[in-house]
């Protein structure tokens, strides 16, 4: 990240303005130019489903929703997950590409249910590659959780961010993680430091088939 990108990423966080971004009228927890470079991902990357942990209001799975729906009867969904759901708005409840499941992110329930509703040999569907965006419990041993138990699941070419690795939990997590399984995961530096800034540096990834999973 540029130093010009830290100093407005400090400014937007400090005035509260991600406390105060919409789309579509839901309110909506994320960095307008991460959202930007998402859009390009789900284009250039031939997307066909989402998967976020992270819910609360629903706006991030909208957007996703409607870029998905421009892609025709091809594509897929959005599959959202978060601890709560009182906070949910109308248009995620009734997007036709948005499905919502209740409960911890990283349990193995959740996950199992995650890949059920993936379909097909290619899980993306048609052929087509999954998004994987983790923005839940920023803890460290809940991020080590989703990656121990999402990234072993991920075809080969999926793409992961995870997000917010401006702080702590999220980064030391993701460098443990990479730490014990060497080539896994494949940074793109290139996609992160595209807009010089980012609310999750050192978290864009594109799952490496080719190499497997420490088992421990």
């Amino acid at each position: 990240m540029t130093d010009k990108g830290k100093d407005y990423l400090e400014e937007w966080y400090a005035g509260k303005v991600w406390k105060n971004t919409y789309y579509r009228g839901i309110r909506t927890l994320k960095f307008p130019m991460d959202m930007w470079q998402y859009q390009e991902i789900i284009f250039d990357r031939n997307i066909k489903w989402v998967v976020e942990t992270g819910t609360r209001h629903g706006g991030s799975a909208v957007f996703f929703a409607d870029l998905l729906e421009k892609k025709g009867k091809r594509a897929g969904g959005v599959i959202s997950i978060d601890t709560i759901d009182e906070h949910l708005h109308a248009l995620f409840k009734t997007h036709k590409r948005c499905h919502f499941i209740l409960g911890d992110s990283a349990s193995k329930e959740v996950v199992d249910r995650v890949f059920e509703m993936l379909p097909g040999t290619n899980h993306g569907g048609y052929g087509g590659q999954t998004l994987f965006i983790f923005d839940s419990d920023h803890s460290t041993e809940h991020v080590r959780r989703e990656l121990d138990a999402y990234v072993p699941r991920m075809r080969e070419d999926d793409y992961l961010i995870v997000e917010d690795t401006i702080i702590d939990g999220p980064r030391t997590a993701v460098k443990e993680y990479l730490a014990l399984n060497t080539g896994v995961l494949i940074r793109d530096i290139g996609r992160e430091m595209k807009q010089g800034c980012t609310v999750a540096p050192g978290g864009y990834y594109i799952r490496n088939e080719k190499n497997k999973i420490k088992s421990y």
